[in-house]
């Protein structure tokens, strides 16, 4: 399935997902939603096969 590059079709994340605690190198927060901020932002995923 391919998703539309349509902005006007972007969803908020959950509010749960969103007070995930997040570990790594130079954050800004605790959370997932401390490190995106208030303004759009394009989140990209990627995941390790090893």
């Amino acid at each position: 399935m391919q998703r539309s590059a349509d902005p006007s079709d972007s969803r908020p994340l959950a509010a749960d997902l969103l007070e995930q605690i997040v570990y790594g190198r130079n954050l800004r927060g605790d959370t997932l939603g401390e490190q995106l901020g208030s303004g759009p932002t394009l989140l990209v995923f990627l995941r390790h096969f090893g």
